[in-house]
Protein backbone atom coordinates (compact mmCIF):
# COMPACT_ATOMS: atom_id res chain seq x y z
CA UNK A 1 0.00 0.00 0.00
CA UNK A 2 1.49 3.01 -0.96
CA UNK A 3 1.64 6.57 1.47
CA UNK A 4 -0.42 8.93 1.95
CA UNK A 5 0.13 12.51 2.58
CA UNK A 6 -1.62 15.41 5.54
CA UNK A 7 -4.47 17.82 3.88
CA UNK A 8 -2.69 21.23 4.99
CA UNK A 9 0.86 20.84 5.29
CA UNK A 10 1.58 17.26 2.78
CA UNK A 11 3.37 15.57 5.53
CA UNK A 12 4.19 11.86 4.10
CA UNK A 13 1.80 9.42 6.02
CA UNK A 14 3.62 5.87 5.26
CA UNK A 15 1.33 2.98 4.98
CA UNK A 16 1.75 -0.24 7.68
CA UNK A 17 4.82 -2.52 6.30
CA UNK A 18 6.19 0.11 3.42
CA UNK A 19 9.34 0.96 3.10
CA UNK A 20 11.12 -1.63 5.08
CA UNK A 21 14.96 -0.18 4.63
CA UNK A 22 14.17 3.20 3.97
CA UNK A 23 11.82 4.13 6.17
CA UNK A 24 13.84 6.64 8.81
CA UNK A 25 15.44 8.59 5.67
CA UNK A 26 11.74 9.01 4.27
CA UNK A 27 10.38 10.12 8.29
CA UNK A 28 13.23 12.70 8.40
CA UNK A 29 12.96 14.33 5.50
CA UNK A 30 9.33 13.57 4.46
CA UNK A 31 8.32 14.51 7.99
CA UNK A 32 10.24 16.00 10.70
CA UNK A 33 12.24 18.27 7.84
CA UNK A 34 8.71 19.34 6.62
CA UNK A 35 7.55 20.13 10.15
CA UNK A 36 10.47 22.02 11.00
CA UNK A 37 9.51 24.42 7.68
CA UNK A 38 5.79 24.94 8.58
CA UNK A 39 7.08 26.11 11.69
CA UNK A 40 9.71 28.35 10.83
CA UNK A 41 10.85 28.41 7.39
CA UNK A 42 11.02 32.12 5.92
CA UNK A 43 10.33 32.47 2.05
CA UNK A 44 10.77 35.28 -0.41
CA UNK A 45 7.98 35.23 -3.45
CA UNK A 46 9.04 37.70 -6.28
CA UNK A 47 6.11 39.48 -7.57
CA UNK A 48 6.11 41.63 -10.77
CA UNK A 49 2.58 41.92 -13.37
CA UNK A 50 1.01 38.37 -13.25
CA UNK A 51 -0.78 36.40 -10.72
CA UNK A 52 1.48 33.88 -8.35
CA UNK A 53 0.70 30.47 -7.19
CA UNK A 54 2.88 29.12 -4.17
CA UNK A 55 4.08 25.61 -4.67
CA UNK A 56 2.30 23.12 -3.21
CA UNK A 57 4.31 19.71 -2.97
CA UNK A 58 3.26 16.13 -1.12
CA UNK A 59 6.21 15.11 1.27
CA UNK A 60 9.01 17.79 -0.49
CA UNK A 61 10.04 21.38 0.24
CA UNK A 62 7.51 23.91 -0.84
CA UNK A 63 6.66 27.58 -0.70
CA UNK A 64 2.80 27.49 0.75
CA UNK A 65 4.39 25.23 3.83
CA UNK A 66 6.03 27.95 4.87
CA UNK A 67 4.47 30.54 7.65
CA UNK A 68 6.81 33.46 7.08
CA UNK A 69 6.41 34.84 3.42
CA UNK A 70 8.37 38.05 2.28
CA UNK A 71 6.73 39.83 -1.49
CA UNK A 72 9.79 41.20 -2.91
CA UNK A 73 9.91 42.75 -6.85
CA UNK A 74 8.57 45.50 -9.12
CA UNK A 75 4.90 45.29 -9.01
CA UNK A 76 3.38 47.30 -11.68
CA UNK A 77 -0.38 45.95 -12.20
CA UNK A 78 -3.12 44.11 -9.89
CA UNK A 79 -1.85 40.81 -8.75
CA UNK A 80 -2.68 37.84 -6.77
CA UNK A 81 -0.47 35.65 -4.35
CA UNK A 82 -2.77 32.42 -4.10
CA UNK A 83 -2.07 29.93 -1.63
CA UNK A 84 -3.98 26.80 -0.44
CA UNK A 85 -7.23 26.36 0.38
CA UNK A 86 -6.63 24.95 3.45
CA UNK A 87 -6.37 26.60 7.45
CA UNK A 88 -3.17 27.92 7.98
CA UNK A 89 -1.63 31.03 9.59
CA UNK A 90 0.79 33.48 7.63
CA UNK A 91 3.07 36.08 8.64
CA UNK A 92 2.99 38.41 5.81
CA UNK A 93 6.03 41.18 4.96
CA UNK A 94 5.69 43.37 2.03
CA UNK A 95 9.43 44.74 0.62
CA UNK A 96 8.04 45.52 -3.23
CA UNK A 97 8.02 48.44 -4.62
CA UNK A 98 4.57 49.17 -5.99
CA UNK A 99 4.10 51.46 -9.34
CA UNK A 100 0.65 52.78 -10.85
CA UNK A 101 -1.13 51.88 -7.58
CA UNK A 102 -1.28 48.52 -7.64
CA UNK A 103 -2.45 46.13 -4.99
CA UNK A 104 -1.48 42.23 -4.05
CA UNK A 105 -4.01 40.71 -2.70
CA UNK A 106 -2.94 37.66 -0.67
CA UNK A 107 -6.00 34.95 -1.22
CA UNK A 108 -7.20 31.31 -2.10
CA UNK A 109 -7.63 30.44 -5.73
CA UNK A 110 -11.76 30.66 -5.34
CA UNK A 111 -12.25 32.71 -2.28
CA UNK A 112 -11.70 36.30 -1.18
CA UNK A 113 -8.54 37.79 0.09
CA UNK A 114 -6.74 40.07 2.12
CA UNK A 115 -4.83 43.23 0.19
CA UNK A 116 -1.80 43.77 1.56
CA UNK A 117 -0.83 47.03 1.79
CA UNK A 118 2.69 48.74 1.11
CA UNK A 119 5.69 48.01 3.58
CA UNK A 120 3.20 46.11 5.61
CA UNK A 121 3.87 43.52 8.44
CA UNK A 122 0.74 41.66 9.20
CA UNK A 123 -0.57 37.96 10.56
CA UNK A 124 -3.36 37.07 8.95
CA UNK A 125 -5.54 33.47 8.82
CA UNK A 126 -7.13 31.20 6.23
CA UNK A 127 -10.00 29.75 6.98
CA UNK A 128 -9.32 27.00 3.59
CA UNK A 129 -11.91 29.37 1.89
CA UNK A 130 -10.76 33.02 2.21
CA UNK A 131 -7.86 34.66 3.89
CA UNK A 132 -8.76 37.82 6.98
CA UNK A 133 -6.13 40.07 8.49
CA UNK A 134 -5.63 39.63 12.15
CA UNK A 135 -6.95 43.01 14.63
CA UNK A 136 -3.29 43.12 16.06
CA UNK A 137 -0.78 45.50 14.49
CA UNK A 138 2.68 44.62 14.22
CA UNK A 139 5.43 47.00 12.53
CA UNK A 140 4.39 49.13 10.08
CA UNK A 141 0.55 48.06 10.37
CA UNK A 142 -3.20 49.13 9.92
CA UNK A 143 -5.42 48.16 12.35
CA UNK A 144 -9.81 49.52 11.32
CA UNK A 145 -10.64 48.43 14.80
CA UNK A 146 -9.31 48.77 18.01
CA UNK A 147 -5.79 47.04 19.66
CA UNK A 148 -7.50 45.82 23.04
CA UNK A 149 -5.72 43.27 25.62
CA UNK A 150 -9.02 41.36 27.15
CA UNK A 151 -7.47 41.12 30.83
CA UNK A 152 -7.79 45.03 30.82
CA UNK A 153 -3.32 45.53 31.57
CA UNK A 154 -0.72 45.44 29.39
CA UNK A 155 2.06 45.09 31.86
CA UNK A 156 5.25 45.53 29.33
CA UNK A 157 5.69 47.67 26.63
CA UNK A 158 3.75 48.05 23.51
CA UNK A 159 5.99 49.18 20.32
CA UNK A 160 3.97 50.30 17.78
CA UNK A 161 5.97 51.04 14.21
CA UNK A 162 4.40 53.80 12.00
CA UNK A 163 1.44 52.26 12.43
CA UNK A 164 -2.34 53.89 12.10
CA UNK A 165 -5.20 52.83 14.23
CA UNK A 166 -8.26 54.23 13.55
CA UNK A 167 -10.33 54.14 16.53
CA UNK A 168 -8.84 53.10 20.02
CA UNK A 169 -5.70 51.80 21.50
CA UNK A 170 -7.11 50.38 24.52
CA UNK A 171 -6.88 48.03 27.25
CA UNK A 172 -10.57 46.66 28.99
CA UNK A 173 -9.80 48.26 31.87
CA UNK A 174 -8.13 51.21 30.48
CA UNK A 175 -4.79 51.34 31.39
CA UNK A 176 -0.96 50.14 30.08
CA UNK A 177 1.23 49.69 33.10
CA UNK A 178 4.39 50.73 31.35
CA UNK A 179 4.89 52.85 28.15
CA UNK A 180 3.68 53.36 24.52
CA UNK A 181 6.12 53.74 22.02
CA UNK A 182 5.22 55.13 18.93
CA UNK A 183 7.56 55.94 15.88
CA UNK A 184 5.67 58.09 13.27
CA UNK A 185 2.69 56.10 15.11
CA UNK A 186 -0.77 57.82 14.47
CA UNK A 187 -3.38 57.44 16.90
CA UNK A 188 -7.26 58.89 16.35
CA UNK A 189 -8.66 57.27 19.55
CA UNK A 190 -8.14 57.46 22.77
CA UNK A 191 -4.56 56.42 24.63
CA UNK A 192 -4.78 56.34 28.13
CA UNK A 193 -1.30 55.24 29.77
CA UNK A 194 -0.50 54.61 34.00
CA UNK A 195 2.84 56.12 33.27
CA UNK A 196 4.54 57.99 30.04
CA UNK A 197 3.94 58.29 26.13
CA UNK A 198 6.85 58.02 23.64
CA UNK A 199 6.35 59.27 20.39
CA UNK A 200 8.60 60.20 17.41
CA UNK A 201 6.63 61.75 14.80
CA UNK A 202 3.41 60.80 16.36
CA UNK A 203 0.15 62.34 15.43
CA UNK A 204 -2.30 61.40 18.54
CA UNK A 205 -5.59 63.03 17.62
CA UNK A 206 -7.74 61.51 20.38
CA UNK A 207 -7.52 62.04 24.17
CA UNK A 208 -3.92 61.06 25.86
CA UNK A 209 -3.66 60.76 29.04
CA UNK A 210 -0.52 60.07 30.69
CA UNK A 211 1.33 60.38 33.88
CA UNK A 212 4.38 62.61 31.94
CA UNK A 213 5.46 63.02 28.37
CA UNK A 214 9.01 63.05 27.54
CA UNK A 215 10.30 65.49 24.96
CA UNK A 216 9.88 69.47 23.86
CA UNK A 217 6.39 69.61 23.19
CA UNK A 218 7.37 71.66 19.86
CA UNK A 219 4.89 68.89 17.70
CA UNK A 220 1.79 68.80 20.18
CA UNK A 221 -0.85 70.15 19.11
CA UNK A 222 -4.53 71.15 20.63
CA UNK A 223 -2.95 71.83 23.88
CA UNK A 224 -4.37 74.72 25.95
CA UNK A 225 -2.61 78.08 24.79
CA UNK A 226 -3.47 79.89 27.98
CA UNK A 227 -0.96 81.02 30.30
CA UNK A 228 -1.03 79.98 33.60
CA UNK A 229 -3.10 81.37 36.21
CA UNK A 230 -1.73 84.87 38.02
CA UNK A 231 1.10 84.77 35.05
CA UNK A 232 2.59 88.63 33.85
CA UNK A 233 5.78 88.63 32.42
CA UNK A 234 6.89 91.86 30.92
CA UNK A 235 4.74 95.12 30.97
CA UNK A 236 7.11 97.20 32.92
CA UNK A 237 6.24 100.93 33.43
CA UNK A 238 8.18 104.18 33.42
CA UNK A 239 7.92 107.44 32.65
CA UNK A 240 8.20 109.12 29.11
CA UNK A 241 10.85 111.24 28.59
CA UNK A 242 9.29 113.51 26.24
CA UNK A 243 6.35 114.28 29.08
CA UNK A 244 7.35 112.46 32.23
CA UNK A 245 4.65 114.27 34.11
CA UNK A 246 1.31 113.27 31.98
CA UNK A 247 2.70 110.25 29.32
CA UNK A 248 3.56 106.63 31.06
CA UNK A 249 5.46 103.98 28.80
CA UNK A 250 4.20 100.42 29.03
CA UNK A 251 6.81 97.54 28.00
CA UNK A 252 5.97 94.77 25.58
CA UNK A 253 4.70 91.76 27.32
CA UNK A 254 2.01 89.37 28.61
CA UNK A 255 0.10 88.54 31.43
CA UNK A 256 -3.45 86.65 32.23
CA UNK A 257 -6.42 88.19 33.19
CA UNK A 258 -9.33 86.50 35.15
CA UNK A 259 -9.89 84.22 32.58
CA UNK A 260 -8.45 85.77 29.00
CA UNK A 261 -4.64 86.66 27.90
CA UNK A 262 -3.49 90.19 27.63
CA UNK A 263 -0.46 90.70 25.29
CA UNK A 264 1.55 93.72 24.15
CA UNK A 265 3.74 93.21 21.35
CA UNK A 266 4.60 96.40 20.53
CA UNK A 267 5.50 99.36 23.63
CA UNK A 268 2.86 101.41 24.30
CA UNK A 269 2.89 105.17 25.50
CA UNK A 270 -0.21 106.25 27.06
CA UNK A 271 -1.43 109.71 28.43
CA UNK A 272 -2.99 110.45 31.66
CA UNK A 273 -4.40 113.70 31.17
CA UNK A 274 -6.72 112.68 27.93
CA UNK A 275 -9.90 110.05 27.77
CA UNK A 276 -8.98 106.69 26.86
CA UNK A 277 -8.57 105.86 23.08
CA UNK A 278 -7.09 102.73 21.67
CA UNK A 279 -3.13 102.78 20.24
CA UNK A 280 -0.17 104.09 20.55
CA UNK A 281 0.33 107.67 22.41
CA UNK A 282 -3.38 108.19 23.03
CA UNK A 283 -5.62 108.75 25.95
CA UNK A 284 -5.41 105.96 28.56
CA UNK A 285 -7.85 107.69 31.68
CA UNK A 286 -11.03 105.93 32.03
CA UNK A 287 -13.76 107.90 30.50
CA UNK A 288 -15.33 109.32 33.13
CA UNK A 289 -12.10 110.42 35.67
CA UNK A 290 -9.84 113.31 34.72
CA UNK A 291 -6.55 113.92 36.13
CA UNK A 292 -6.39 114.78 39.31
CA UNK A 293 -3.62 116.24 42.35
CA UNK A 294 -2.05 113.68 44.79
CA UNK A 295 -4.14 111.03 43.55
CA UNK A 296 -2.91 107.53 42.94
CA UNK A 297 -4.16 105.44 39.20
CA UNK A 298 -4.24 102.20 38.81
CA UNK A 299 -2.57 100.94 35.80
CA UNK A 300 -4.43 97.64 33.57
CA UNK A 301 -3.50 96.13 30.72
CA UNK A 302 -7.19 95.80 29.35
CA UNK A 303 -8.90 94.15 26.30
CA UNK A 304 -11.72 96.74 24.29
CA UNK A 305 -13.19 95.14 21.12
CA UNK A 306 -10.86 91.79 21.04
CA UNK A 307 -7.94 94.35 20.96
CA UNK A 308 -5.61 94.66 23.47
CA UNK A 309 -4.40 97.75 25.21
CA UNK A 310 -3.53 99.83 28.39
CA UNK A 311 -5.51 102.26 31.01
CA UNK A 312 -5.94 104.19 33.93
CA UNK A 313 -8.34 103.63 36.84
CA UNK A 314 -9.00 105.09 40.20
CA UNK A 315 -10.23 101.66 40.59
CA UNK A 316 -8.26 98.61 41.21
CA UNK A 317 -10.48 96.71 39.25
CA UNK A 318 -10.82 98.75 36.33
CA UNK A 319 -14.46 99.24 37.06
CA UNK A 320 -14.29 102.77 35.14
CA UNK A 321 -12.56 101.09 32.44
CA UNK A 322 -15.51 98.74 32.22
CA UNK A 323 -18.28 100.90 32.63
CA UNK A 324 -17.28 104.10 30.45
CA UNK A 325 -14.83 102.41 28.00
CA UNK A 326 -15.73 99.06 27.54
CA UNK A 327 -12.89 96.74 28.65
CA UNK A 328 -13.86 93.30 28.57
CA UNK A 329 -10.95 91.73 30.50
CA UNK A 330 -8.14 93.63 32.64
CA UNK A 331 -5.11 92.78 34.64
CA UNK A 332 -3.21 95.54 36.89
CA UNK A 333 -0.06 96.11 36.36
CA UNK A 334 1.01 98.43 38.78
CA UNK A 335 0.25 102.23 39.99
CA UNK A 336 1.29 105.44 39.71
CA UNK A 337 0.90 108.99 41.97
CA UNK A 338 0.80 112.26 40.88
CA UNK A 339 1.84 115.23 42.44
CA UNK A 340 0.62 118.88 44.04
CA UNK A 341 0.50 119.80 40.12
CA UNK A 342 -0.95 116.96 39.06
CA UNK A 343 1.90 115.14 37.60
CA UNK A 344 2.89 111.90 37.58
CA UNK A 345 5.69 111.63 40.04
CA UNK A 346 9.05 110.23 38.35
CA UNK A 347 9.61 106.29 39.34
CA UNK A 348 11.66 103.29 38.47
CA UNK A 349 10.45 99.43 38.36
CA UNK A 350 12.25 96.22 38.15
CA UNK A 351 9.82 93.35 38.30
CA UNK A 352 7.78 94.04 41.82
CA UNK A 353 9.61 96.46 43.25
CA UNK A 354 8.66 100.52 42.83
CA UNK A 355 11.11 102.90 43.89
CA UNK A 356 10.85 106.81 44.04
CA UNK A 357 13.16 108.88 41.88
CA UNK A 358 12.70 112.58 43.78
CA UNK A 359 12.73 113.71 47.27
CA UNK A 360 9.75 115.55 46.76
CA UNK A 361 7.97 116.62 50.50
CA UNK A 362 5.04 114.74 49.10
CA UNK A 363 6.68 111.79 50.16
CA UNK A 364 7.23 112.28 53.93
CA UNK A 365 5.42 112.26 57.12
CA UNK A 366 5.79 113.65 59.91
CA UNK A 367 4.55 113.77 63.34
CA UNK A 368 6.14 115.89 65.96
CA UNK A 369 5.17 115.73 69.99
CA UNK A 370 3.98 111.97 69.52
CA UNK A 371 2.80 111.05 73.10
CA UNK A 372 4.04 107.06 73.57
CA UNK A 373 2.43 104.21 75.17
CA UNK A 374 0.04 104.28 71.77
CA UNK A 375 -0.34 102.96 68.85
CA UNK A 376 -0.54 105.42 65.83
CA UNK A 377 -1.72 105.16 61.91
CA UNK A 378 -0.14 107.24 59.24
CA UNK A 379 -1.26 107.37 55.68
CA UNK A 380 2.41 106.71 53.64
CA UNK A 381 3.02 107.03 49.61
CA UNK A 382 2.35 103.80 48.61
CA UNK A 383 -0.38 102.65 46.16
CA UNK A 384 -4.08 103.01 47.24
CA UNK A 385 -7.06 100.21 47.66
CA UNK A 386 -4.10 97.34 47.58
CA UNK A 387 -1.77 95.70 49.75
CA UNK A 388 1.71 96.60 49.56
CA UNK A 389 5.28 96.07 51.09
CA UNK A 390 6.47 99.45 52.03
CA UNK A 391 9.90 100.23 51.92
CA UNK A 392 10.94 103.24 54.31
CA UNK A 393 13.62 105.14 56.08
CA UNK A 394 12.03 106.93 59.32
CA UNK A 395 13.70 109.73 62.12
CA UNK A 396 13.10 109.60 65.55
CA UNK A 397 14.13 112.70 67.31
CA UNK A 398 13.45 114.51 70.74
CA UNK A 399 12.91 111.15 72.23
CA UNK A 400 12.59 112.15 76.04
CA UNK A 401 12.81 108.59 78.15
CA UNK A 402 11.75 106.54 75.47
CA UNK A 403 12.68 102.94 75.53
CA UNK A 404 10.81 101.87 71.44
CA UNK A 405 9.20 102.63 68.28
CA UNK A 406 7.41 99.33 66.48
CA UNK A 407 6.86 99.86 62.98
CA UNK A 408 4.19 97.24 61.71
CA UNK A 409 1.30 96.50 59.93
CA UNK A 410 -2.18 97.45 60.47
CA UNK A 411 -2.72 93.83 60.77
CA UNK A 412 -0.82 93.37 63.98
CA UNK A 413 -2.63 93.40 67.07
CA UNK A 414 -2.55 96.79 69.01
CA UNK A 415 -1.47 94.49 72.42
CA UNK A 416 1.22 92.57 70.54
CA UNK A 417 2.85 95.89 69.21
CA UNK A 418 3.31 97.57 71.96
CA UNK A 419 4.44 94.70 74.19
CA UNK A 420 7.39 94.34 71.42
CA UNK A 421 7.99 97.88 71.81
CA UNK A 422 8.71 97.81 75.16
CA UNK A 423 11.07 95.19 75.06
CA UNK A 424 14.30 95.56 75.99
CA UNK A 425 16.64 92.74 73.90
CA UNK A 426 16.77 94.56 71.37
CA UNK A 427 20.26 96.36 70.15
CA UNK A 428 20.17 100.11 69.89
CA UNK A 429 19.57 100.11 66.01
CA UNK A 430 16.61 99.40 63.71
CA UNK A 431 15.68 95.81 64.28
CA UNK A 432 12.50 93.78 63.07
CA UNK A 433 10.74 97.17 62.52
CA UNK A 434 11.69 98.29 65.75
CA UNK A 435 14.10 101.23 66.56
CA UNK A 436 15.16 100.85 70.15
CA UNK A 437 15.63 104.58 71.04
CA UNK A 438 16.94 104.76 75.26
CA UNK A 439 17.90 107.51 75.95
CA UNK A 440 19.55 108.65 73.06
CA UNK A 441 18.35 112.19 71.74
CA UNK A 442 18.11 111.33 67.86
CA UNK A 443 18.01 107.76 65.82
CA UNK A 444 17.24 107.32 62.43
CA UNK A 445 16.54 103.20 61.07
CA UNK A 446 15.67 102.19 57.66
CA UNK A 447 12.96 99.83 57.58
CA UNK A 448 13.13 97.18 54.67
CA UNK A 449 9.68 96.64 54.27
CA UNK A 450 6.41 97.19 55.94
CA UNK A 451 3.29 95.47 54.71
CA UNK A 452 0.37 97.94 54.18
CA UNK A 453 -3.55 97.84 54.27
CA UNK A 454 -5.74 99.11 51.56
CA UNK A 455 -5.72 102.61 53.20
CA UNK A 456 -2.31 103.06 52.10
CA UNK A 457 -1.56 102.94 55.95
CA UNK A 458 1.24 101.92 58.46
CA UNK A 459 1.10 101.62 61.89
CA UNK A 460 3.75 102.85 65.00
CA UNK A 461 3.44 101.56 68.57
CA UNK A 462 5.82 103.22 71.12
CA UNK A 463 6.39 101.94 74.42
CA UNK A 464 7.25 104.24 77.44
CA UNK A 465 3.96 106.16 79.38
CA UNK A 466 4.29 109.95 79.28
CA UNK A 467 6.87 110.13 76.78
CA UNK A 468 7.22 112.52 73.95
CA UNK A 469 8.38 111.80 69.96
CA UNK A 470 9.08 113.34 66.70
CA UNK A 471 8.64 111.07 64.15
CA UNK A 472 9.55 111.39 60.60
CA UNK A 473 8.48 108.64 57.66
CA UNK A 474 9.44 108.98 54.08
CA UNK A 475 8.72 106.18 51.53
CA UNK A 476 11.52 104.76 49.43
CA UNK A 477 9.22 103.04 47.41
CA UNK A 478 7.11 99.33 47.73
CA UNK A 479 6.45 96.15 46.32
CA UNK A 480 3.64 95.20 44.57
CA UNK A 481 3.16 91.66 43.43
CA UNK A 482 0.44 92.76 40.98
CA UNK A 483 -1.99 89.85 41.37
CA UNK A 484 0.71 87.10 40.96
CA UNK A 485 -0.22 85.79 44.55
CA UNK A 486 -4.00 85.79 43.70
Amino acid sequence: MASSYTTRIKLELQADGENPNSWGDLLNNNVIQLVDDAVGAYTSVTLSSADYTLTTNDGATDQSRSPMIEIVGIVSSDVNLIVPAVSKFYFIKDKSTRQNDSTITFKTASGSGYVVEASITRAVLCDSVSIYGLDVDVGATVSTTALIAATGVFSETVNVSASLSTTNLVAATGSFTTKVSGVAAEFSGAVCVGTSVFGVGAVFSGTVSAGYFDGDGSNLTNLSASLPRSYLAGLGLSNNSGDAGKDLDIAVGECRASSTDISLSSALTKELDATWAAGDNEGGMAGNLTVAANTWYHVHAITVGGSDDIGFDTSPIATNLIAQDSATAYRRIGSIFTDSSSDIIPFSQIGNEFLWNTNSSDLVISKNNVVTDTTFEVTIATPLSVTTWAKLNIDVTDISNGDGILVHSPDVSIGIAQTLAQSVNYPAQAFAGRINCGSFVGIAGTIDMVRTDKQSRISYSTGEANDTADISFATLGWIDTRGRDD
